[in-house]
């Protein structure tokens, strides 16, 4: 057995899992409810990303529109799900918003319902010409195949090889209930109670594994012929748009990243605050690797 190997049987012994009572099953709809949620951290918002939600609201009349910043995040947590589940969201270092906007995505949807979407995203065709009346979950992977839209993209060593890599989650389209998203809240809990930074990584890769697309898919996919869902070829099906930003003169797949203050793909410092037996655990991984790297011819 390898040193890595130790201290994740020593992490995993220490920490053990969430208590199963701490996500409740709630009652699954048969429909999505006519609501569209986005995240951003204030309700202060650029201009082109308040343009963008008047748009959203033009083109779907009879949906309710909601954005949550911050501060209704921790209260819907709170509200919903306890002081328990909230305590491990206020684990995730606040520098990773984009983190803690993941696990509230899942929460948030697997009470309400709805479509969600990030904030950077767009919807371009109406709802309701879109979505079907059975709908209770979508699902959709990137165009990720050679000379593809996306080539590339979500590809990771850690999914099934048999699949075509992961499941989007910046459009999470459900019914509220979903036992998918139950399994996903799991996973990411699961993920945080047992997170140490040298063995999980930081940044944008630690992030899709602890709480983003690689946990969204690793929980989604043991259960994809348990439970009723519809796999879409691309989200551009529904008229869902990635980023309104991809569009601007000289604009990239990754022009959004300017909107926040600290991009969580260029962090290095640690997706959850440490306890003092963590960061013991931490430096001695660290000091043991650094010595084999020296020994090594």
């Amino acid at each position: 057995m390898n040193v890595k190997s130790l201290i994740h049987g020593a992490l995993t012994a220490y920490k053990g899992k969430p208590s199963e009572n701490m996500v409740p099953t709630f009652p699954q709809g048969k429909e999505i409810p006519r609501i569209i949620h986005q995240v951003f951290p204030s309700k202060v918002l650029p201009q082109e990303l308040q343009d963008n939600i008047e748009k959203i609201q033009a083109l779907n009349p009879g949906w309710q529109y909601q954005l949550y910043d911050d501060q209704d995040m921790l209260d819907f947590i709170k509200e919903h799900y306890g002081a328990g589940l909230l305590e491990y969201y206020l684990q995730i270092n606040p520098a990773y918003g984009a983190a803690r906007t993941d696990l509230f995505r899942y929460l948030l949807i697997y009470k309400t319902g709805g479509v969600y979407i990030d904030i950077k995203s767009s919807i371009t065709r109406p709802l309701d010409d879109v979505l079907r009346a059975d709908d209770v979950f979508l699902l959709a992977h990137w165009q990720n195949k050679t000379g593809e839209e996306f080539e590339g993209w979500g590809l990771s060593a850690e999914l099934p090889p048999e699949t075509q890599g992961e499941f989007q989650q910046w459009h999470v389209v459900a019914a509220p209930g979903h036992p998918f998203l139950r399994a996903v809240i799991k996973n990411v809990l699961t993920n945080i109670s047992r997170y140490n930074p040298v063995l999980h990584g930081t940044g944008k890769y630690g992030v899709l594994r602890l709480t983003g697309p690689i946990a969204y898919t690793l929980a989604i996919q043991p259960a994809l012929d348990k439970h009723k869902h519809r796999l879409i070829n691309h989200p551009q099906e529904l008229g869902f748009e990635y980023s309104i930003y991809r569009h601007q003169q000289g604009g990239t797949m990754n022009s959004h990243m300017a909107i926040f203050k600290s991009h969580y793909s260029t962090l290095v410092e640690p997706i959850i605050d440490l306890s003092l037996i963590d960061k013991l655990l931490v430096f001695i991984l660290e000091r043991v690797q650094a010595v084999r790297k020296m020994l090594k011819p």
